[in-house]
C-alpha cells in the first residue's frame, strides 16, 4: 500500500511535465516558427539554429544526475509562472518577439520549479538559461553596440594598414586605399562574430570549468577575442585588395574570410581557456602559500 502511494506521488510531477510540455507546444509553436524565420533571414542570428539542440544535449548529458534528484513541487514555481503570464500577455498583445521568447524561458523555469523542485531545476539551469542566446537583441541595443564596434574596427584596421606601409585614408567608416574603398558596414562591425563567440565561450566555460570565477574570466575574454578576429579580417582584406585585386574583397573570398575569422577566434578562445587555467592555478598556489 505504501509503495503504491509513493509511486503515484513520484509519477504525478512527470504527468505535470507532460501536460506543461503540451501547453508549451500549443502556446509557442508560432513564436518558434517566427524565430526560425528570423535566424534564416538575418545572418547575425544564424547561430540560433544551434542553441536549442545544444541545450537539449546538455540536458541529456545530465540525465543520470537528474534521475537521482527527488521531485518536489516548489512554490517559487508559481511566482515565476505569474511573471511568465505577464511577459507572455505583453509579448502577444504588443506583438513583441523578444518578450514572447523571454516568456518561453520563464515558462520552462516556472514549470520545472513547480513540478520538479529547486534541486532538479538547478541541474538544468544553465541549459535553460542558455536559450537566451537564441533571442534577437532589441533594435535600440543593437544600434548602441554596432556603432562603436564599427568605429573601433575601422580605426584600428586603418592604423594597422598604415603600420605595414599601405597608404590609407580613413573617412568615418570608410577605408580609402589607392585602388579601392572599403566600407565597414554594420555586417562587418563584428557584432555577428561577437554574438557567436560569446555563446561559444559560455558553452566552453560550462563544459570545461567548474568554478564560476573561471567561467566569468573566459566570458570576459570573449569580447576582445571577437574584436581582434574581426579587426584582423578587415586588415587582411585591405592588404589583399591593395597587393592583389579589389575583386577579392567581395563574393567567395569575403565569405571565406568570415569563416577564417571564426576559426581564428575559436583558436584564440582556446588559448583563453589555457590562460584562465594558468591564472587559477597561480591563484591557488598563492592562496596555499599565504595560508601556511
Amino acid at each position: 500500500m505504501i509503495s503504491t502511494v509513493e509511486s503515484s506521488y513520484t509519477l504525478r510531477p512527470l504527468w505535470y511535465l507532460v501536460l506543461f510540455g503540451i501547453l508549451a507546444v500549443l502556446l509557442y509553436s508560432s513564436t518558434l516558427i517566427e524565430l526560425a524565420a528570423l535566424w534564416a533571414r538575418n545572418e547575425d542570428y544564424n547561430h540560433g539554429f544551434l542553441i536549442i539542440p545544444v541545450s537539449a544535449y546538455l540536458v541529456w548529458q545530465r540525465r543520470r544526475q537528474l534521475m537521482r534528484q527527488p521531485l518536489h513541487s516548489s512554490p517559487l514555481g508559481l511566482m515565476v509562472l505569474c511573471l511568465w503570464a505577464a511577459f507572455y500577455l505583453l509579448g502577444v498583445g504588443a506583438q513583441i518577439l523578444m518578450f514572447e521568447c523571454c516568456s518561453l524561458i520563464m515558462f520552462l523555469l516556472g514549470t520545472l520549479l513547480f513540478t520538479a523542485g529547486v534541486r532538479f531545476t538547478r541541474v538544468v539551469l544553465f541549459p535553460v538559461v542558455f536559450l537566451i542566446l537564441m533571442i534577437p537583441i532589441p533594435a535600440e541595443v543593437y544600434t548602441l553596440l554596432t556603432a562603436p564596434l564599427q568605429a573601433v574596427t575601422t580605426g584600428l584596421s586603418a592604423h594597422i594598414l598604415n603600420l605595414i606601409d599601405i597608404p590609407v585614408l580613413r573617412e568615418g567608416n570608410l577605408i580609402h586605399l589607392p585602388n579601392y574603398s572599403m566600407q565597414v558596414v554594420v555586417a562587418c562591425s563584428g557584432i555577428r562574430s561577437l554574438l557567436s563567440i560569446v555563446a561559444l565561450s559560455l558553452l566552453m566555460g560550462y563544459l570545461l570549468f567548474t568554478s564560476n570565477v573561471e567561467r566569468a574570466l573566459l566570458l570576459s575574454l570573449s569580447v576582445p577575442v571577437a574584436m581582434i578576429g574581426n579587426i584582423l579580417r578587415i586588415t587582411a582584406a585591405g592588404f589583399i585588395v591593395y597587393r592583389f585585386s579589389p575583386g577579392m574583397a567581395e563574393g567567395f573570398p569575403h565569405t571565406m574570410a568570415g569563416l577564417m575569422t571564426f576559426i581564428l577566434s575559436f583558436v584564440l578562445l582556446l588559448g583563453g581557456v589555457f590562460l584562465v587555467r594558468w591564472i587559477e592555478r597561480k591563484r591557488m598556489q598563492y592562496m596555499s602559500w599565504f595560508l601556511r
